[in-house]
This record gives structure tokens, sequence and C-alpha cells, in this order.
């Protein structure tokens, strides 16, 4: 290759390219030869020059020098290339003779492969973006373990006296101290209550239904019971699934007008006792003393009864929230609003931790005795943050106590899995079975009869509640009596 010194390029370029239009004969082609070549050449210079503007210092470095000349040389031998139809066969073997430096070829083998290039490039780029992906999530990973053994602690399992499931109960941490008889009632207007610990309950829109009346089932019965009681006993959380909006300022008012609209419509369907809005106002809908129609048929169980159908010994709290619009279920607000109310709620009735539980894990459908038929808080719902233990953990009565199952259709509508408080009602349904010698079949038949005769009763007290409580109570056995005496005739 010809070494540049202080002499004009141009010419430089131009008796390169005159050596090698030698091979034409004729002379307008080597004339066009040249012209074409020297032309690429020049427009070449002038694009790298003004891609080159805010660093023209390179222009006067031998690098730049450099890749000026291998690129002549590359449109060189591509012009040749080009027209080496037109040569004739001598000057065609003295093309094929010629020795191209090295340099030239190096830099037209990276020029011709240049998207090959490109391609590894972006594929390098992106397994260097996942693996700093991965990189980050395997740290922060760590980084929650170590703060979740540093800051929390596990949960403490517990169980309730003669059972063999066991209870798993989070110690709060936060509320070393709590009792819910810490709580009372301050100040009481026409409009609203304030309690000792903050929480206000907003009563505009408090409306009536139906006393309170229930039968109390005792753990392990063999029968239906005809007990009455009107004791509130529990608290079961629902969500609202009405149409959300994404939490933001911007909509202020589309907020306020569906916490308006589920408003007016849980007070005329009498749907639950309290709703909690998004922005934290706790409402009291039907009043305390009467039964709302939240949870339908449902199960649940403490230390000593099972509660068939909820609606009458459990009050009914929702969060106007949709565990399927929004990935935030509720916001800061309703956490300390709900935190707030379930302390002045188990103050008020001495309402035990055991029967703070949520609509999915108490939901069965009768028709087919399967659980979970409703699923509003069958996972997520963050009892630690209401100062309660995790009810997840707990053996749901309805498999242990009346032999209800779940299917492949449940699983999926559950997500794929169950809760854990699912296994561990099974093995101790399982154990029953061993104990009291009955296969698992035997077993849930009998258990399943059990659940439809306590139902029974619950549906036609329903039905009595209008009357007064000793009548009631009158009215309430002589059908459990009318029962059993249909049952032993039956032989059974």
């Amino acid at each position: 290759m010809i070494r540049k010194t202080a002499a004009d390029t141009t010419l430089i370029y131009t008796k390169i390219v005159e050596h090698y239009a030698q091979l034409f004969e004729r002379p307008e082609a080597r004339l066009r030869f040249l012209n074409n070549t020297l032309a690429r050449q020049t427009a070449l210079q002038q694009q790298l020059c003004h891609s080159l503007r805010r660093f023209a210092f390179i222009q006067h470095t031998r690098l730049y020098q450099w890749l000026l000349e291998m690129r002549l040389y590359y449109l060189i031998f591509e012009e040749l290339k080009r027209l080496q139809p037109t040569l004739s066969e001598q000057h065609q073997q003295s093309l094929q003779q010629i020795k191209v430096p090295f340099q030239v070829r190096l830099v037209s083998l990276c020029y011709q492969l240049r998207y090959a290039f490109y391609g590894v490039g972006i594929a390098l780029a992106g397994v260097a973006l996942i693996g700093l992906y991965l990189t980050v999530s395997w740290s922060m990973q760590r980084i929650n373990e170590y703060l979740a053994r540093r800051y929390q602690q596990s949960p403490q399992p517990a169980s309730f006296p003669g059972q063999n499931t066991a209870i798993a109960g989070t110690k709060i941490d936060f509320l070393p101290d709590y009792r819910p008889e810490k709580v009372w009632l301050v100040e009481k207007k026409s409009n609203y209550e304030y309690y000792s610990n903050g929480g206000q309950i907003l009563t505009d829109y408090t409306t009536d239904n139906r006393p309170r009346a229930y039968y109390p089932l005792l753990r392990g019965a063999e029968r239906a019971e005809a007990r009455l009681s009107d004791k509130i006993v529990g608290i079961v959380y629902h969500t609202s699934e009405n149409h959300m909006v994404p939490f933001t300022a911007a909509n202020n008012h589309s907020i306020k007008t569906r916490t308006q609209y589920l408003l007016e419509y849980v007070q005329e369907n009498k749907s639950y006792n309290y709703v909690v809005d998004r922005v934290g106002k706790i409402y009291r809908i039907v009043r305390d003393e009467h039964a709302a129609n939240h949870a339908g048929h449902s199960i649940w169980a403490d230390q000593r009864h099972v509660y068939v159908g909820l609606n009458d010994s459990f009050l009914g709290v929702c969060f106007e929230s949709s565990s399927r619009s929004l990935g935030e279920p509720l916001t800061e607000a309703q956490l300390i609003a709900g935190r707030a109310l379930t302390a002045i709620l188990r103050s008020r009735y001495h309402i035990d931790d055991a029967n703070c539980v949520t609509h999915g894990l108490v939901s069965v459908n009768p028709s087919n005795m399967m659980i979970a038929y409703h699923y509003d808080w069958v996972r997520n719902f963050p009892f630690q943050a209401m100062g309660l233990s995790d009810k997840y953990q707990v053996a749901p009565a309805s498999i242990s106590e009346f032999g209800f199952t779940y299917d492949e259709e449940t699983l999926h509508k559950l997500g794929g899995a169950t809760w854990p408080g699912v296994a561990l009602a099974e093995e101790e349904f399982k154990s029953r079975a061993v104990r009291l010698n009955l296969s698992p079949e035997e077993l849930r038949r009998r258990l399943r009869e059990l659940y439809r005769q306590q139902y029974e009763l619950t549906r036609k007290l329903r039905q009595e509640t209008s009357l007064a409580p000793e009548q009631a109570q009158v009215a309430s056995e002589t059908a459990l009596a009318q029962r059993a005496a249909e049952s032993g005739a039956n032989g059974k």
C-alpha cells in the first residue's frame, strides 16, 4: 500500500486507482472505472467527515487515513469485480494474480459480515440483560429473605384441645399487648361513632334487615342441634368485586361516584354489615343486631362450635376492592381502617381471633358438596395487618366436620392449588375415619347427612325469625324432634 505523506490525498488516491485502471484496454472503460471509483471514495470521505464533525481531531490521525485507504481498496476491487466480464481473458488472469493487502481483505470480510456481527451483538446484549435481571432478582430475593429473618417471627402453631388439627396462629410482633377490650366508644352522634383507637364508623346508610337467630352445632356432634342463639361470634371479610379504577388523584371523582353506587346497592340488598371504601371510610349498613345477606351457604368452626350459614352468627365486613381487576387488593387507608374496625368489633362482641375469617374459606356449595363456591379472599388476605392469625393455615370445618371436598373445576378456579388448611382438614378426616373404624366413604355419607339436617333446621329457622324468641325456640325444638322421629322410622 502507498504510505501517505503531506501530499494531496486526492492525487494519491488517483494514482492508486490509475494503477488498476491499466487492466482495461479501452480508454473509455479506464475513464469510467477511474471516475466511478474516485466519486464513490469522495462521497464516502464526505460522509465520514460529517459523522465525525464533533470529533474533528480524528481526521488528523493515522487511523482516519488508514480507514479511507482501506475503503478505497475495497471500492477498487468491488468495481473491478463488477466490470470483470468486460475485461479480456489476459487481463482477467492478471486481475486474479493481484495480491490484495491483508488489511484490505480483513476490512472487506468484516464489511461483508457486518449483519452477522450486528445479530451476534444484539444476542450478546440480550444475554447480558437477562443475566443482569436474574442477578438483580436473585439478590433481591436474598435481601428479602434476610429481612424476613431479621424482622419477622415465624408463625407459632397452636391447637384446640381435643382436636388432631394443628391451628397455626401467627404471633403479631407489632401488637405485643393487643387486647380487644381496650377499645371503647368515645363519642356518638346522629351520623357517626368515634372510638378510642381512632376508628370512626359513619351511620348515614344504616338499615334494618331481620333479627339474628341461628343454631350452633357442637364439634363432633353426631346429630343436628337446635339450641337457639343470637350471639355475634365472628367476622367474615369480603371483597365488593365492583368495577375498580386506578387509585390515583386524577380519578377522585370516579372513585367517589363508584363508592356512592356501591353503598346504595349494598343498602338496598342489605348485603353487608359494614363497608370500607377505598379512602378508608367505614360505613355501617345493616345494623349489628340484624343479619346481613353476606355469607350465604357457608361453614366455619371455632374451638367449641360449628356454624352453618354464617349470616346470622358472623358480621359481614366488605372492602371495596376486587380480586381480579387490580394488582393492589387494598389501599393503605383500607388496611388502617380495617384493622381499626376489626378491633372495635372484637372488643364490642368479644369475638375470638379464631372466628375472623374470609368468605372464600367458608363458602360452600350444598348441591355438589364442594368447597370454595365463592372465592373472594381465598388468597392474600392481610390477616396479620388486621391483628389476626393466618386462617389459611386452619383446617376448614366444611371438610373435617361435614365431608365436603373439591374437584378439578374447584382447583382451576383457585389457580391450581388449595390453601394449606385443606390438606390439614383432609388428614383430620382420614384420622377420624380410622378412629371410628369407618371407611372414608361411609364417614363422608354420615357427615353430609348431618350437614343436611343442620341446614334444614337453619332454613326453617329463617321462616320463624319473625316469632318471639321463646316461640322460635319451641318451634325449632319441635322441628328437630320431628326430624329425629323421621330418621328413626327410616332406620337411620
